[in-house]
């Protein structure tokens, strides 16, 4: 019995320090992130006094950020020294071996790690950390994308398509169709383990190396399997960076006249990604915000966008906000993760498109008139973009190979147009909305796809 007595002081002390250290974890994190901070301002390139000012403000928090760790840290080693050493003699002699108090010491310390925890998250701690290390600083950012351009040159080919972007709004199949091109032609994408180093993804493959398998239903719940080398709207984030988020407001996403000096950015940083021979593949809901000016400046790039019948779309469009409103209620580390990407289309971050400098006149997100109207603003504007495609999307539900062939002869590229998957989709009952609202959209749709799916 004195034996047990005598292990529960060296066993308290183990259990002790992990829990500190596990209590630990969040000023630990908030000093990696002033830091991480602190460096971004430091390489940034702003004028001498604005620059001065926020290393001032940054040092400050850093370094109130250290002292809090070094003082937690000196409390919690101090404690744990003395319920090892000097607690158990206020009640009795220690008389225990050296070597069993070490043995129920370190038994202690794995107790508070074995056990059991809920799972708030599809990301640990460390991976949610190191996103927001990356993600977070933009002048970071610019520092990597320099690293990943450096030698490049992309001068532009206007005798053959050197880059195919696939848009449209959001649930409009873009997804499938980009996933359909993988994997039949030539093409270089962004995928999912390009991430979070996004601007700088060769020198971040020679870290990180995984397994690309495709075994996890992504986020959206509508079958389509995502892994590593799923490719995704990832190239957003390069625009997000480079403009200082300059089209992205409280109310929406504004129009972003791409300068000639950005577009050449963009070109070497797409062409960064290709080995020789390849091609450029994207897929960027968001491209519509600046494809009036990126266009004239890229005769060499095709573009497709994606169209689908109105009512359906916006009721896919509200189901998905619905969704993704709980999900990032539960777990808020996927809304960030949106808003890093610029993935704006539902979810507690949705933000509507401004293409047409009126604001909504429904706003009440639980409708399906307000995703109704979203759908006409998206597309009335994309319909006066001259030299895009539509693709109907019920087109590619039903005849994905027609589709791939019409891709083929538009880009001059050779695609295997075999074996392409079909899908099955049912049309759903909508619920109620304002019937002319509508109607409008729905020669909208006719009027970008003339000849309506059977």
């Amino acid at each position: 019995m004195w034996t047990v007595l005598f292990i529960a002081f060296p066993a308290f002390s183990g259990i002790l320090l992990s829990i500190g250290v596990l209590r630990m974890k969040r000023p630990f994190f908030t000093l990696a992130l002033h830091s991480v901070a602190l460096l971004d301002v430091l390489i940034s390139e702003q004028d001498d006094d604005e620059k001065f000012e926020a290393v001032n403000v940054q040092t400050s928090k850093t370094v109130k950020s250290l002292l809090l760790n070094l003082t937690l840290l000196s409390a919690l080693i101090a404690l744990t020294f003395y319920t090892y050493y000097y607690l158990p003699g206020h009640f009795w002699a220690d008389v225990l071996p050296e070597q069993q108090k070490l043995f129920a010491f370190g038994v202690g310390t794995l107790l508070p790690f074995l056990y059991p925890k809920k799972k708030q998250s599809a990301y640990s701690p460390m991976a949610q950390l190191f996103h927001r290390l990356i993600l977070n600083h933009y002048h970071l950012g610019k520092a990597l994308l320099k690293r990943q351009i450096k030698g490049i040159e992309h001068p532009v080919q206007a005798d053959q398509t050197t880059a195919v972007l696939i848009t449209g709004l959001a649930r409009a199949g873009t997804t499938a169709l980009t996933r359909a091109l993988t994997d039949r032609g030539p093409f270089a994408s962004l995928d999912y383990s390009n991430m979070p180093v996004l601007l700088a993804p060769r020198l971040w493959s020679k870290f990180y190396k995984p397994k690309k398998k495709e075994d996890k239903e992504r986020a959206h719940g509508d079958g389509i399997k995502v892994g590593l080398a799923s490719v995704e709207a990832l190239e957003e984030y390069f625009f997000k960076v480079t403009t200082n988020d300059r089209f992205i407001s409280d109310t929406g996403l504004h129009l972003h006249e791409i300068s000639a000096e950005e577009n050449d950015l963009y070109r070497r940083y797409t062409k960064s990604l290709c080995n020789v021979g390849q091609v450029y593949l994207a897929k960027n809901n968001n491209a519509v915000l600046r494809l009036k000016s990126m266009l004239p400046l890229n005769p060499d790039m095709t573009v497709f966008v994606l169209v689908r019948d109105p009512l359906q779309h916006a009721f896919s469009l509200m189901k998905q906000h619905q969704k993704f409103e709980k999900e990032q209620t539960a777990d808020p580390f996927i809304l960030e993760y949106m808003n890093w990407l610029g993935h704006h289309e539902f979810g507690l971050g949705q933000l509507p498109f401004n293409l047409s400098g009126s604001a909504p006149q429904h706003t009440d997100r639980g409708q399906l008139n307000y995703w109704l109207e979203r759908w006409m603003d998206y597309y009335n504007y994309a319909k006066t973009i001259s030299n895009i495609q539509f693709i109907a999307y019920e087109d590619f539900v039903a005849r994905p190979k027609e589709v791939l062939e019409r891709i083929s002869t538009a880009t001059g590229i050779t695609l295997k147009t075999e074996g392409v998957e079909l899908f099955e989709k049912t049309a759903l009952n909508v619920p109620v909305h304002d019937a002319g609202l509508a109607a409008r959209a729905l020669e909208i749709y006719r009027e970008v796809v003339p000849a309506s799916p059977a």
